[in-house]
């Protein structure tokens, strides 16, 4: 459960476990004996281990009085899960109704084999990571339940509602006799809600569910203390202005000095996930000094033909010699992924790379004509040769080509190459030649490798939401993972 933190604060202390340090996303976070350790909705009894469960969503407050050096101790630690309770479908795979997208940083625990492809209907999961407002949920972190819990979990945003029914996409909940709690006057769609429920044997995708115990209101992302600093991860909703854009309840705003990891302003998009570290605001306002996003992100622009499509739940469009992969987090608005192509198009795609360098797409859009003089690619640098580059598997090459910076301005050639290194986020925007070559055009340096963090010295943040860490830090397309994520 996503507990109101602020409310877990004026719980009489619990002691708990011995001293530990949490690696939450890469913020230590000690526990102690006096910090209160949720699990899901149950406080941890003392003594009971930490979950060692690598992925798996945490947020953890810290007294404001006390954040000024080494590693403080938390007040409060939620482990949480999104969705618990029978999958209802395995092309997409969905739990409760809701897509669930898995990638190599997914971790797992228990199920049969490793293999997701061994799941099947009616199985039981618990799934930890992000709730879209698409109705969809990338997982951090997934568990396989032998024994079918008889205690459900459905959390998401509130899309329809129809008399005594509701719905989280496609899944319908009856609410026939259901006192919501901390909904204000009445249900509405949009609305984040948290949803337990008794088990139903033989639910499927067509089922109601309609046997609710406890509806709440809560927010997707835990309200901060204004003047604090926070790190925040969750999945970027609405773009408000080119410096603005919803994150759960907040309304965040960067400038010319927020620091971008792994991507730039220009990947902010619906369905994005980031971590965002900032000062807290009044009014749920939130002031980013650095957004570094969950994966390095990918752009790609260029012509396709009908055969380069694989429409549909498991979709694949080859493009630029790239095989982009549907994400459940895709805005499809031309329906490339759904329903394929007619004719040759011209085609951008975002997304990112896992660590095991699958890309997938977070948005697909047609862009005309097929036009291979009019192409794209950006990503992280595999290889560094001047004047030669390597990056999604293409070569840029950019003799003549005009180079720019970060904040889009011109820059010398020995610039540019001196921070297109290895790790580093370009882009060239140039003529495809049709065999893995782009030349001409313009080449941008997005994002520099291991930019300098914008925190103050001698601080430490508030309140950290993130996923929880583990095993060995590796290197794969040029980026830090960790393995078993």
């Amino acid at each position: 459960m996503r507990f109101s933190l602020l409310g877990l604060l004026a719980l009489a202390s619990v002691p708990a476990l011995a001293d530990d340090v949490l690696d939450i996303n890469g913020h230590r976070v000690r526990v102690d004996a006096q910090t209160q350790v949720f699990v899901d909705d149950a406080l941890l009894p003392p003594g009971t281990p930490l979950p060692q469960k690598p992925g798996m969503r945490v947020e953890a407050r810290l007294p404001v009085a006390t954040v000024a050096g080494g590693d403080p101790a938390a007040a409060t630690v939620v482990f949480s899960y999104a969705v618990r309770g029978a999958v209802t479908s395995v092309e997409p795979l969905r739990v409760l109704g809701q897509e669930v997208t898995v990638t190599a940083d997914t971790g797992m625990t228990g199920v049969p084999g490793g293999d997701l492809g061994a799941i099947e209907p009616g199985d039981h999961l618990d799934v930890s990571g992000y709730v879209d407002t698409n109705a969809s949920l990338l997982a951090s972190f997934i568990e396989y339940l032998p024994t079918p819990t008889q205690r459900w979990l459905l959390s998401g945003y509130i899309t329809e509602i129809a008399g005594d029914e509701v719905r989280l996409g496609p899944q319908r909940v009856g609410v026939a006799g259901v006192a919501p709690i901390d909904c204000g006057d009445a249900l509405a769609v949009g609305q984040f809600v948290e949803i337990r429920a008794d088990a139903i044997a033989g639910f499927d995708a067509g089922s109601l569910l309609d046997s609710v115990t406890r509806l709440t209101c809560v927010t997707p992302v835990p309200l901060g203390t204004p003047g604090a600093l926070g790190a925040l991860q969750g999945v970027v909703g609405e773009i408000l202005s080119p410096t603005s854009f919803r994150f759960g309840p907040y309304l965040v705003t960067f400038d010319e000095t927020t620091g971008f990891r792994f991507g730039s302003a220009g990947d902010l998009a619906p369905g994005a996930v980031a971590e965002i570290d900032g000062v807290f605001g009044e009014d749920l306002a939130f002031m980013a000094q650095d957004i570094q996003f969950d994966a390095p992100m990918i752009r790609l622009e260029g012509p396709i033909e009908p055969a380069d499509v694989q429409a549909g739940p498991d979709g694949v469009v080859r493009l630029l010699r790239n095989d982009v992969r549907r994400s459940a987090q895709l805005r499809d608005e031309d329906a490339v992924y759904e329903s394929g192509i007619t004719q040759a198009r011209q085609v951008e795609l975002r997304g990112y790379l896992d660590r095991e360098g699958n890309r997938w797409a977070t948005r697909a859009r047609l862009r005309g004509a097929p036009d291979p003089a009019d192409a794209r690619a950006g990503g992280p640098v595999e290889m560094a040769d001047r004047p030669l580059l390597g990056v999604l598997g293409l070569v840029l090459d950019p003799p003549g080509a005009p180079s720019e910076d970060p904040a889009g301005k011109p820059i010398d050639a020995d610039t540019f190459f001196a921070g297109a290194v290895p790790g580093a986020e370009v882009e060239q925007s140039g003529a495809w030649d049709g065999n893995g070559r782009l030349s001409g055009g313009v080449m941008a340096l997005l994002v520099p490798l291991d930019p300098p963090l914008h925190r103050p010295a001698g601080t430490a943040h508030s309140l950290v939401v993130g996923r929880l860490r583990g095993g060995d830090h590796v290197f794969a397309d040029g980026f830090e993972a960790v393995a078993g994520q």
